[in-house]
């Protein structure tokens, strides 16, 4: 049976599979509860840029700080 359309996004959800670390899944866990949302709408949100990420020259600027 396919999946229903999401309503907010107007969209069907495919699956996806990810392989992480125990603490980065409870760093997931603890901003999706900061938020009261569940773990795979974090990462939707994530992956439509509604939740900013680093840029890469922003995470390669912290190593150098941090050396």
């Amino acid at each position: 049976m396919p999946k229903a359309k999401h309503s907010e996004y107007g969209e069907i959800k495919k699956d996806a599979h990810f392989s992480l670390t125990p603490t980065s899944i409870e760093g997931l866990d603890k901003m999706a509860r900061q938020r009261r949302i569940s773990r795979s709408e974090m990462v939707e949100r994530i992956g439509r840029g509604l939740i900013p990420v680093a840029a890469p020259e922003e995470d390669r600027l912290g190593e150098s700080c941090a050396n």
